[in-house]
């Protein structure tokens, strides 16, 4: 009986928030599109949100160089778009060279301060109280900016289709408002963004929700949990002050339906996700425009080219690959963890440490001072930066274990490369990344217990049982390089991607074309 009352409040929350939030299908006239075989990728700068879209912006030089792709981001991205255009040309002669327009303003996570979390009830106030930050962290002057700069791109280039990431939502209210032909490519899955299409409220009580980092199908004994998080963070959403005061601020400006959370996704509008069968959460009802890419990764230059000197050292002897994302860096307390896990590794090993390390806060050096004679005899590397791009990194074949923060793109990368995981989680949609490694067998949740505190024994066990000859280790290396070797056999994400984005580039004569 409890049970019976339990699913009816989430088919009865499920359907009030479907009612209120969805409506009737929004009558529009046809899309424009511009000029023939053009293309506008518009995205964040950091890496684990623009990865996708560079990788398919590679793909199309590689695979359609009649198609003249342009690039729009903030400062920072056109360094690495040049990159990405010589390697294409160097496979594809034909291949153009991407245009980049660089967007004056801040880049997302230089705005977002760092906003470490709990999973579960724990985190789900605070980070349904920074939602409205998450959603735009953009002033309503940004804003406005950033969506004037958007639509004089559009009238400059005119191009056939715009390529949005969800996250830059000025260019998706600039893109909308001029009824310009677009699509979305993210790094997450259809897990994240379309369990509100389920049917049966099953958003509740089946699917694990954002903050949760709970299995699939969601444990009997969490469901109530479940039905509680996913209902806190649709009523931050729909009504945080501070989000629905910037909406009437913009609306005033001229902007028809900013930030609009709820309506992102059309029926009518290509959306392209990071979505691999057996490994993502699956849902029962998947939007027929969505495409499931599976892995949409960058691979830039092989690692020996862009770095041969630490390629060589990394081919050595088995490393670990430390990289927790390009929006994070380290606090002191967990510098502190994660350097007593290292000399604890390193110490009981022949292993060797590659950290990417950056410190949050002005502490001083001395705190790696216990890892310094492992930098001596060169088994420890730490770098503010790494000089070879991660996913190069995983295919040179040095790659033991790979330690990350739960990313989608960082996920991937692993997925693909077949390196098993070591996943250090530390807000929102990370923890349900962090249950898919250990629920698919390639990884395992460091500091579980603790998340998102972390414990110099916790991460040192948990990359140990990886690398270590026991059951655990052989059993995660085996299930990751055989899902590696799958992923690497079929088509690439990032060519599938290109292909959706090509018909959209190619316009028929007399469809929607711009003046």
């Amino acid at each position: 009986m409890f049970v019976r009352s339990l699913l009816l409040t989430g088919a009865l929350i499920a359907a009030l928030v479907a009612f209120c939030l969805l409506g009737s299908p929004e009558a529009r006239p046809p899309y424009i599109q511009g000029q023939n075989r053009t293309a506008l990728f518009i995205s964040n700068i950091e890496h684990g949100l623009s990865n996708v879209h560079i990788a398919t912006a590679t793909s199309l030089l590689e695979n359609y160089p009649d198609i003249e792709v342009h690039y729009a981001s903030f400062s920072g991205l056109g360094n690495k778009l040049a990159r990405v255009s010589k390697f294409a040309k160097a496979k594809t002669p034909a291949a153009r060279e991407i245009t980049y327009h660089e967007i004056d303003g801040k880049a997302y996570f230089s705005i977002l301060p760092l906003s470490i979390t709990p999973p579960g009830s724990a985190g789900v106030a605070k980070f349904a109280s920074d939602v409205q930050t998450w959603i735009s962290p953009w002033s309503v002057e940004e804003h406005m900016s950033i969506y004037n700069r958007v639509g004089a791109l559009i009238d400059e280039i005119s191009p056939a289709v715009v390529v949005l990431d969800t996250l830059v939502r000025p260019a998706v209210d600039s893109v909308r408002d001029k009824n310009w032909m677009h699509a979305f490519i993210t790094p997450q899955t259809v897990a994240e963004n379309f369990i509100g299409d389920q049917p049966y409220g099953s958003m509740f009580w089946k699917y694990p929700a954002l903050t949760s980092g709970f299995g699939f199908p969601v444990p009997y004994k969490n469901i109530l949990e479940n039905i509680y998080l996913n209902f806190r963070f649709v009523y931050a959403a729909m009504l945080t002050p501070q989000l629905n005061a910037k909406k009437a601020a913009l609306r005033e400006r001229g902007v028809k339906d900013p930030i609009n959370f709820f309506n992102l996704h059309r029926p009518d509008i290509p959306w392209i996700t990071m979505t691999t069968d057996g490994v993502s959460i699956p849902l029962d009802v998947v939007p027929v425009n969505v495409t499931c890419a599976g892995p949409i990764l960058l691979s830039v230059a092989p690692a020996h080219e862009q770095d041969p000197g630490l390629t060589q050292w990394v081919q050595r002897s088995p490393t670990v690959l430390i990289a927790l994302g390009s929006g994070f860096k380290y606090p002191l307390d967990y510098a502190e963890a994660m350097i007593g896990a290292v000399f604890d590794v390193l110490s009981k090993t022949d292993l060797q440490v590659l950290w990417k390390f950056d410190k949050d806060g002005d502490y001083s050096d001395d705190v790696l001072a216990p890892l310094e004679p492992f930098v001596k005899t060169g088994r420890l590397r730490l770098s503010k930066w790494l000089t070879i791009d991660i996913m190069s990194l995983l295919e040179s074949g040095g790659i033991a274990a790979f330690v990350h923060h739960g990313g989608s793109n960082c996920f991937n990368e692993g997925l693909a490369a077949g390196v098993p995981h070591v996943v250090l989680p530390l807000w929102a949609d990370l923890y349900n990344f962090a249950a898919i490694a250990e629920n698919v067998g390639v990884g395992i949740w460091a500091c579980k217990d603790t998340s998102p505190n972390w414990t110099a024994k916790g991460i040192s066990g948990a990359i140990l049982k990886v690398t270590d000859g026991g059951e655990t280790g052989i059993s995660l290396r085996q299930r990751s390089k055989s899902l590696g070797d799958k992923l690497r056999t079929g088509e690439q994400g990032r060519d599938i991607a290109a292909r959706e984005i090509a018909k959209l580039a190619y316009v028929k004569k007399g469809q929607g074309e711009g003046p």
